[in-house]
This record gives C-alpha cells, structure tokens and sequence, in this order.
C-alpha cells in the first residue's frame, strides 16, 4: 500500500519565526487517513520520496478528543486536544510532546459554528505568544484555516496576511494506480514548521470528518 500511495515525484505573522523552516522549496507529502497498525485509528504521512515522516496512532476510544503526532519512529511531537467544555465553537489545542506537565499550549485553533444552510469551515489558529512578546495588534488570530464540509478533502491554510502557507487536496491518481478519497496530497511552503503544519492538518481533517 506504501508504494501506491506514493507518487514517486520528488508575511508571516509576528509570531511564526519559532515555526519556520529553512527549506528553500515547497516541501509536498501524501496524507493517508489509516493507521499502519493494525485496529488502530489514525493517520500516515510521507513525504516525497515515499519515506515515513509522520504518523498518527491511536488504540484509544477517545481519538476524537485526543491525538498523538509522531515522527517516523514513534517520538510525539505534538499532543492535539480537543477542549471538552461545551460552546458554540470547537477548540483544539497543540502541547509539545506528549503533553506532560502541559502548561500552556503552543497554539490553539478554534472552529466557529457557521450560519446555517452554509458548508463553509474556518478555523483561526492563536499561536500562543512568549513572555515579553508585544501583543496582536492587526489581527486577532495569526492563520487561518478555510475549507468545505461539501469538500472536506481539499482546505487551505492562510496567514495573517492572507498568504497562502499550505494547501490540502485530494490526491490524484495516476493512469495505472487507483485512490481512494482518503488519500490526500498537501503543500507547505517553504520557511514554515511542518510539524505545526501537520498538526493543524490533523485537527481540521477531525472537524471536517465528525
């Protein structure tokens, strides 16, 4: 399954500097919404020369509330959170690790509810800032995130500044290998943390998908 999911082709907010990357080109994975474990749930991520370079895995019940981002070889990154109070918006947040001790998170992404009859998803992401660091003074988020319950395969990842940082779509199959719809292709531009990247990924493939 490894080989056919892999297709073979090789202004930032004030507050993104500790998310960037030193990449000089986008950098492209393939998203694979299954578990290499068996009867576990989760997700599988390779980057463009077919190689493991994230995974998702969850044994537990409660997968909707809470999510372990793993490196190839199983070290968590980030722990995702679903906030468990009850609100008219849905709010994630991201610990480094595994979430121990916690304290504050490192970003936090919230889902308003949208007018009714509306199939449109946004969800703004608050990185959360260092002591001594100035406050948002443009803005009240520092990305945003926009998709469609009608295409909940295909969503976009904006900055403050409405620059485009990452882009999900499905993946496309070639003339001789078929996919399923869930096998996504994403983007991530150049001087950005796909780690954080990745976990927003996740928690917005959550929302769109329960």
């Amino acid at each position: 399954m490894h080989d056919k999911l892999h297709g073979g082709s090789s202004s930032h907010s004030p507050d993104d500097s500790k998310y960037r990357s030193r990449d000089q080109c986008p950098a492209t994975f393939t998203v694979w919404k299954k578990s290499l474990l068996f009867n576990g749930e989760g997700f599988t991520v390779f980057d463009s020369s077919g190689n493991l370079a994230f995974r998702v895995d969850n044994y537990a019940s409660n997968v909707e509330r809470e999510l372990f981002l793993m490196d190839a070889v199983g070290n968590v990154l980030l722990t995702l959170r679903r906030d468990k109070r009850l609100s008219l918006s849905q709010k994630w947040e991201a610990f480094r690790g595994d979430g121990v001790g916690c304290g504050k998170p490192e970003f936090s992404v919230i889902i308003k509810s949208c007018p009714l009859f509306s199939s449109k998803v946004i969800a703004k992401v608050l990185v959360t800032q260092a002591e001594g660091e100035s406050c948002r003074q443009t803005c009240q988020y520092d990305y945003q995130m926009e998709g469609s319950l009608c295409k909940p395969s295909s969503f976009t990842i904006f900055s403050a500044s409405r620059q485009i940082i990452s882009q999900v779509k499905q993946k496309e199959a070639t003339s001789e290998i078929m996919l399923g719809d869930d096998v996504l292709g994403l983007v991530v531009q150049p001087g950005i943390d796909q780690t954080f990247v990745m976990g927003l990924v996740i928690i917005f493939i959550q929302v769109v998908s329960t």
